[in-house]
């Protein structure tokens, strides 16, 4: 604690060996953690309005993984929900509770709905897998 700006400073050395890099969850998720690590030394510090603009940088690289061909949905949303629980905690070490509950809040809903879409896709899935089996064995 107490270094933030010394902490800031070794985060945005990485960048430029991130530059020449494509774009793709693997290395978005290390410029993700970078803007968001960058966020939480400004919001130590006191200055919650660059830890949200920091942490505006890395919820449009999660953004663009929802809203672009060839992006990673799955990726895309757990970007944004670390930027969203990132900029509550900003929120709430800056006194703004209800700010900050109402995002967790939204982070929360937001993984109850993730979680029953993948357990209907499972669900889905393993009926389909079980017809094709029965037709494969009535095929015989």
């Amino acid at each position: 604690m107490g270094k933030e700006a010394e902490a800031r400073e070794s985060y945005e050395k990485v960048f430029p060996l991130l530059k020449d890099e494509p774009r793709c969850a693997r290395v978005d998720w290390e410029r993700h953690s970078l803007y968001v690590n960058i966020g939480n030394t400004y919001s130590r510090s006191g200055d919650l309005d660059a830890a949200m603009a920091e942490y505006e940088k890395a919820e449009k690289l999660g953004s663009d993984h929802l809203n672009e061909e060839g992006g990673s949905e799955k990726d895309g949303k757990g970007m944004v929900a670390c930027c969203k629980r990132a900029r509550a905690f900003a929120l709430k070490r800056a006194g703004k509770e209800d700010e900050a509950k109402k995002i967790l809040k939204e982070v929360v809903e937001q993984q109850i709905k993730d979680n029953l879409e993948a357990a209907e896709a499972a669900k889905k899935a393993k009926e389909e897998a079980a017809k094709k089996a029965k037709e494969a064995a009535e095929s015989k």
